[in-house]
């Protein structure tokens, strides 16, 4: 399970199951504003919804699949940070991450991605990590070009969103050599 304190305000740590009503509560009060980016928010409708979210992302992480931290900025959840996948064989990781609109813009983001990649290529030993993002969401888009990504494709019709398929600028990023970053 990844746990990581930022800052004195700012940390990550997995989702517990106590957490649901939180998570559900972002997600809600946030609704409209997430859905322009993430396929998942018209499913997510009660905390029961949320709760089963949390599970899975346990399960994922018990069995070395994943891994899902929720980002806690001055005690409260603010987002969600992790890999969607990590692909042992080849030793690349797939993060992905959101945050609530009323906590972007001030960095927070930045700092837990840069946790979050630290993480894989030092305690993970991960190689590669590969991120995809919709071509439309130039915010998004900035994390892993602060991050020193490379974009290295498009992806036409990338990912089918509510009514629509978007495309994704996919970013690599290689471990450093020696490991360690």
């Amino acid at each position: 399970m990844f746990s990581r304190k930022i800052t004195p305000g700012l940390e990550l740590r997995p989702l517990q199951p106590g957490d649901a009503p939180a998570l559900f509560a972002v997600i809600e009060t946030h609704r409209v504003a997430l859905r322009e980016w993430l396929p998942w928010v018209d499913a997510t409708q009660t905390v029961a919804d949320s709760a089963a979210y949390i599970a899975g992302t346990g399960r994922d992480d018990r069995e070395s699949r994943a891994f899902t931290s929720g980002i806690w900025s001055m005690g409260q959840l603010a987002g969600v940070i992790g890999h969607n996948r990590i692909d042992w064989a080849n030793r690349v990781g797939f993060p992905a991450y959101w945050i609530a609109p009323d906590s972007a813009g001030r960095g927070i983001m930045t700092l837990c991605c840069r946790a979050v990649i630290e993480h894989a290529f030092t305690e993970l030993q991960l190689r590669q990590v590969v991120v995809a993002v919709a071509t439309g969401n130039i915010r998004a888009q900035k994390i892993p070009l602060r991050l020193g990504f490379k974009q290295v494709s498009l992806l036409k019709k990338a990912e089918w969103l509510y009514d629509r398929h978007v495309d994704h600028f996919v970013y690599s990023l290689a471990a450093p050599k020696g490991g360690t970053r």
